[in-house]
């Protein structure tokens, strides 16, 4: 039987919930906190987060905070000793910390303090890293800042996409996670401070972020086409007939140059080609091929398929 913990659960993301899944193996927390849901889509339907979802199918208490004034009066009320967060979305508040006796602990996906702020993940895989990892430490007034109770590196193979680092990285948490908690609630372990001289911060990413310029290497293609997919997306303009749209591209393969032909090689940059029936482009220091991706208010398909519907000479690139 799972042992209940006086702890309560903040999460709003699927990172969270695979920290989740891996602590409900040992635990189950008081509940869980999450956001409520915002609109998506063309419709603009609001539908439950997944957190949500995931509660309800394991059946764990949860609630979405509205306020934290309102949330406080539960807090005082069921009087647990702890939080625990993992990507949850909001910044929790000095006077809620404080109405924990062992504080709120940060289930976090690097290796602190660098990459401090909301896009670790992201920042991870387009800076071209050789390892990261997950950190726990203790929440305090200012963002990924307080002290440090652990930590573990993995390395890197270098291709890994978002959704893979943000599954790898979150079960890595949630076993960290299972190790320390009884130590940490029975107060036996320290916390050591983190190195501020070392600090690094990430940043919001925007939709212009996932614009791949053709004077750019592969290497940077590829790397933000890993990092920035499914959200907000990696993307390039196109010409199609007569009409300017966004040409949404979620992956790519580098094609050895040893076997194209030499009319192809002495392309201009930016142009399109057609390899073993689908679609190729010619960018600063490489010609890929385009495995997947999305034309504007069209579904995702591969590039084969777009091509029977839009074929070489009905559209052309936007160069930056």
């Amino acid at each position: 039987m799972k042992k209940i913990l006086p702890v309560i659960f903040f999460t709003s993301t699927k990172f969270g919930i695979y920290v989740l899944k891996e602590f409900l193996k040992k635990y189950k927390p008081f509940f869980v906190i999450t956001l409520p849901p915002k609109k998506k889509g063309r419709g603009l339907k609001i539908l439950p987060n997944e957190v949500y979802l995931f509660c309800l199918k394991e059946k764990i208490p949860v609630l979405e905070l509205k306020s934290f004034d309102e949330f406080k009066k539960e807090i005082e009320l069921i009087k647990p000793l702890c939080g625990i967060i993992a990507g949850f979305g909001k910044i929790i508040p000095k006077e809620i910390i404080e109405i924990f006796p062992r504080g709120i602990l940060n289930v976090h996906p690097s290796l602190l303090p660098k990459y401090r702020g909301p896009n670790p993940i992201r920042e991870t895989i387009l800076n071209g890293d050789k390892e990261t990892g997950v950190t726990i430490f203790i929440i305090d007034e200012l963002i990924d800042h307080g002290p440090i109770i652990s930590q573990e590196a993995v390395f890197l193979r270098g291709n890994e996409t978002y959704l893979e680092l943000e599954e790898i990285l979150g079960k890595l948490g949630g076993y960290k996670l299972n190790e320390i908690i009884e130590d940490y609630l029975s107060g036996k372990l320290e916390a050591k401070k983190q190195d501020e001289t070392k600090a690094t911060y990430t940043r919001k990413i925007s939709f212009e972020d996932g614009h791949l310029k053709i004077n750019e290497p592969y290497e940077i293609w590829d790397r933000k086409i890993r990092a920035l997919n499914p959200e907000p997306g990696t993307y390039i303009f196109i010409n199609l007939r007569g009409e300017k749209k966004i040409l949404k591209i979620f992956s790519i393969e580098k094609i050895n140059e040893k076997i194209l032909e030499d009319k192809i090689k002495n392309f201009p940059l930016g142009t399109f080609f057609n390899f073993k029936n689908s679609l190729a482009i010619k960018i600063k220091d490489a010609f890929i091929l385009i495995k997947e991706l999305q034309l504007q208010d069209r579904k995702r398909m591969n590039s084969k398929e777009f091509l029977n519907g839009y074929p070489l000479g009905s559209f052309s690139l936007i160069k930056d």
